[in-house]
């Protein structure tokens, strides 16, 4: 009797045991989401953000806001157009990063980016890694070779129409 009392003890400690684990499961926090007014930015589990900038282009040079991208060392970028208004020609789009959240310096070079209806273009920004040692650039005051605290995106062409709205998504790993 004493076999089988041990025995219906040590199952009822093993279902208690689980539904304390299974609960103290569920109440884990659920991965934090950033919101802010100028994008969707969310993290992902693996430390990927997957950022959406919004940016007005109505006939002048346009800037997204900065986004958080401490930890980042690339950039998979893209810019689907909508149905744009007008004529945009020689068009690019400069990424800028900053250290101190105020001076923002260039990260890579501009891109060319084709400003039509629905036309979608996509690129990548990755920073230089040393391949031997250690590597160290020259001093800068206007370019940077890594991802700094924020970073934003610049638009620019040589002519510009009455509006380009545009669906920006970047991925930062």
């Amino acid at each position: 009797m004493e076999n089988r009392n041990s025995k219906v003890a040590w199952l009822i400690s093993a279902v208690v045991a689980f539904c304390l684990l299974l609960t103290a499961y569920c109440l884990l926090p659920t991965p934090s989401v950033h919101a802010d007014a100028y994008s969707s930015q969310r993290i992902l589990p693996l430390g990927a953000i997957i950022d959406n900038p919004t940016i007005a282009i109505a006939g002048a040079t346009a800037t997204t806001g900065a986004t958080p991208t401490s930890g980042a060392h690339r950039a998979d970028i893209q810019w689907n157009f909508g149905t744009v208004t007008g004529s945009y020609g020689t068009c690019t789009v400069q990424a800028k990063t900053s250290y101190d959240g105020t001076n923002f310096l260039t990260l890579g070079s501009a891109v060319s980016v084709t400003a039509t209806s629905n036309t979608l273009n996509a690129w990548s920004v990755i920073e230089q890694l040393g391949t031997t040692s250690v590597t160290s650039a020259t001093a800068s005051s206007t370019a940077a070779l890594g991802f700094g605290e924020t970073t934003k995106y610049t638009f620019a062409c040589s002519s510009y129409g009455t509006g380009a709205p545009v669906t920006i998504s970047v991925v930062y790993k």
